[in-house]
């Protein structure tokens, strides 16, 4: 693999301000933030043909030659509006151990269906539909300040922090593809 680019050749000056600044925010060039967040996309499954079937309106235009590819239209728009790159299989046991309100809501009568809980409702809400296969060696070394951390107290384990805190924040479960 090649070695990562030195950040002023990626962010330019943007770099130096976001050192320098005690700023909440900084300004990012509109394309640059498309490639950060292609960048991060393409840690994630994506299924062109699933895609353009499950969203005619981009099949039609990558026909007409409006788009290159679903892909072309997921990482630019899609990701954006809200649309899934790829099909989602629940796995219901876990989504119910890992999300009780969930489990209770069953119980309770309010969701009859975990798959289109998921759908409906979770995948908006930021829950993950399955065990995320986290490296707990990679994950901790690059989220987490020790093995024994404090960051981990009030969560049963590595997994349980990844599935309710850094997965919304932009980390992936491991190293990526």
């Amino acid at each position: 693999m090649a070695p990562v680019p030195h950040v002023k050749v990626l962010l330019g000056d943007i770099a130096s301000d976001l050192l320098s600044s005690d700023e909440a925010e900084v300004a990012v060039p509109k394309q640059m933030l498309l490639q950060l967040l292609e960048l991060y996309l393409s840690c994630w499954d994506f299924d062109e043909d699933w895609y353009l079937s499950k969203y005619p309106d981009v099949r039609d235009a990558v026909k007409s030659g409006a788009l290159d590819s679903g892909w072309t239209h997921f990482k630019a728009i899609g990701y954006l509006e809200g649309r899934v790159g790829a099909p989602i299989a629940v796995d219901s046991d876990w989504y119910l151990e890992t999300y009780p309100d969930v489990a209770k809501a069953v119980i309770d009568g309010h969701v009859t269906n975990v798959q289109n809980h998921y759908t409906d409702f979770g995948h908006a809400e930021g829950r993950f539909p399955r065990d995320p296969k986290i490296d707990l060696k990679w994950y901790k070394a690059r989220y987490l300040s020790s093995p024994d951390t404090q960051e981990l107290k009030g969560y049963k384990d590595a997994l349980e922090h990844f599935v309710r805190i850094s997965y919304l924040k932009f980390a992936v479960p491991a190293m990526p593809r």
